[in-house]
């Protein structure tokens, strides 16, 4: 799984990259507390669902979309309630209470700051074999 930084309002977080369909469904089941922080990177916007059925850390979780947050959950453990409504690009999972403690509203900006936007093409391309126009 590819490492990345990502910046959320004045934040920025050191971040594992869920780039494929496989590193998608696999996401944070399974991690015990504190889990790292993961962004899930989609190459075309769409409502992305998710639940918390194998994982046992609580979660915050932040979907984004065109550079700022659209939508902020919280991801009971496990739970198979379905989160997520909004249409999204970007999906970040921290530990649960760091949206709290950064401050972070809907409409903030957010984004990758490594991989580069060159860096994550090449990335997304190898793993899924696809050719992604940002």
């Amino acid at each position: 799984m590819e490492q990345g930084y990502i910046y959320i309002h004045n934040n920025v977080f050191p971040t594992l990259l869920a780039i494929s369909a496989e590193e998608q469904a696999q996401g944070l089941m399974h991690q015990e507390w504190p889990p790292p922080v993961m962004s899930f990177v989609y190459a075309t916007p769409s409502v992305n669902r998710f639940w918390m059925k194998n994982t046992p850390s609580p979660l915050d979780i932040v979907f984004c979309h065109n550079g700022k947050v659209s939508e902020i959950c919280y991801g009971e453990p496990h739970s198979i309630k379905v989160i997520g409504t909004q249409i999204s690009d970007l999906v970040i999972e921290l530990p649960h209470g760091t949206v709290d403690s950064i401050e972070l509203k809907v409409g903030q900006p957010v984004g990758l700051v490594k991989p580069t936007i060159d860096e994550l093409r090449k990335i997304i391309a190898q793993k899924s074999r696809v050719f992604v126009k940002f």
